[in-house]
């Protein structure tokens, strides 16, 4: 696999779609994943959804009926979970929404993968050092990415050999 051929070109009609990157859960709507979500991470942190309930100013059997049977999770009081939980939104859209796998949050590579994006995309918004005026082509992007990797993974590696070297 590489950068060119990570994304499939194009669909022919009936199948999968381009940008699917797992399969759904049978039976599993993305309502659903968010809630999975969120009691793992309630597990996690050690939080009962009672607890929960209570430093958001929620009656606990509202809470319940949400996070643990059929009634609906809106966006805003998804977003709310998260925000008191301290979850990152951007991570957990991208495990639901697009890994269509809410265990995938928890995942080194999901939040390696989400750091980068967020990175990415506030370089591109922010233009921090002026807009690029060259047709870069798409290797040598590939490659000033992959050494930004190797980079960071080298740089932790020492930072962890720092620490083992401070605690022994």
């Amino acid at each position: 696999m590489t950068p060119e051929t990570v994304f499939k070109p194009s669909s022919p009609p009936g199948s999968e779609p381009v940008f699917a990157f797992a399969s759904p859960s049978p039976g599993r709507c993305e309502q659903d994943q968010y809630k999975q979500l969120i009691n793992a991470e309630l597990a996690r942190q050690g939080i009962l959804p009672a607890h929960l309930a209570d430093r958001m100013c929620l009656s606990r059997p509202k809470l319940h009926k949400i996070l643990k049977q059929t009634n609906p999770l809106t966006d805003d009081l998804r977003d709310r979970i998260f925000d008191e939980l301290g979850m990152d939104h951007v991570r957990a859209k991208i495990s639901v929404a697009l890994l269509h796998d809410p265990r995938a949050y928890a995942e080194q590579s999901v939040f390696l993968a989400t750091e980068s994006l967020k990175s990415f995309y506030l370089e591109v918004l922010t233009c921090r050092r002026g807009s690029i005026e060259v047709d870069l082509r798409p290797a040598v992007i590939h490659e000033a990415a992959r050494r930004a990797y190797d980079l960071l993974l080298s740089h932790q590696e020492r930072v962890m050999q720092n620490s083992q070297t401070l605690q022994a």
